[in-house]
């Protein structure tokens, strides 16, 4: 798809989707992410971000339009949607 030197988003966004395929597939289907797989990911790469979410579960099942039991990527990208537009609140001053 790219060709040349990546941007600063363009590396963002590549790495956002690298990391989602690390974790997706272990257990269940391959480009998905389980419950197990969703919580490692979360628990390994959003510590930071995700500490005041009380269920990791709730939060999957919010997350899982489908009701499959696993998260697409698109499904996921809406946790990633969330956590940007809260950095953003932030970073702007706004609650």
């Amino acid at each position: 798809m790219a060709t040349g030197e990546l941007t600063e988003l363009e590396t963002a966004i590549e790495k956002i989707v690298t990391v989602f395929f690390t974790y997706a597939g272990k257990e269940g289907k391959k480009g998905t992410l389980t419950a197990g797989e969703f919580k490692e990911l979360v628990q390994l790469q959003l510590p930071n971000l995700m500490k005041d979410v009380p269920s990791l579960e709730e939060k999957m099942s919010e997350l899982d339009v489908n009701n499959d039991e696993e998260l697409k990527f698109s499904e996921c990208w809406r946790l990633i949607g969330e956590l940007a537009k809260a950095m953003w609140r932030e970073k702007a001053g706004k609650k």
